[in-house]
């Protein structure tokens, strides 16, 4: 079990399922990360320890092996594999393994699939202050797609693979 009861897998395997089953893990109240009763397993791959850069600002996330940070992550849930480049930012989003957001870029209120890549200077989603109400939603980008460099992606989209982008 890695969820809460209230996170049944049904309710993980939607879209905000997902963002919000990753983002209890970092809830002070809501699991306790340590309790022998209630161990938290996972497959882990093979992947030397995370490693911090000189510019690196981690804020309330969840970094796991193999990540490289040199950019702000704040409130976010990072998978195995994952790079936040020089003066990129990343926060309140889940990255999934292997995506990697280059320098400039800002990713925020977004999950990221496995082997995504934001180039540099692109902006993928919005907090919910920054759009009407009836517009905002979390940002998907889908396995293995590309955020060219300086493209934005608006709050509540889904981009896939091919670059088609859906309001979602």
């Amino acid at each position: 079990r890695c969820v809460p009861t209230a996170h049944r897998p049904t309710e993980s395997a939607t879209t905000p399922g997902i963002g919000a089953a990753n983002r209890v893990m970092l809830s002070p109240t809501r699991i306790t990360r340590n309790d022998p009763s209630w161990p938290i397993s996972a497959r882990s791959p093979i992947c030397p320890p995370h490693y911090t850069g000189e510019h690196a600002e981690i804020i309330h996330s969840i970094v796991t092996e193999g990540c490289e940070i040199d950019g702000h992550v704040e409130n976010s849930v990072l998978s195995p594999s994952v790079k936040v480049q020089t003066g990129a930012n990343v926060c309140y989003s889940v990255l999934m393994p292997g995506a990697v957001v280059e320098r400039g870029a800002r990713v925020a209120y977004a999950i990221l699939g496995e082997n995504v890549r934001v180039g540099e200077n692109a902006r993928v989603g919005a907090s919910p202050e920054a759009a009407p109400p009836e517009e905002w939603g979390i940002t998907v980008v889908g396995p293995e797609a590309q955020v060219e460099a300086g493209r934005t992606l608006k709050a509540n989209r889904m981009l896939n693979r091919e670059g088609k982008e859906t309001v979602r």
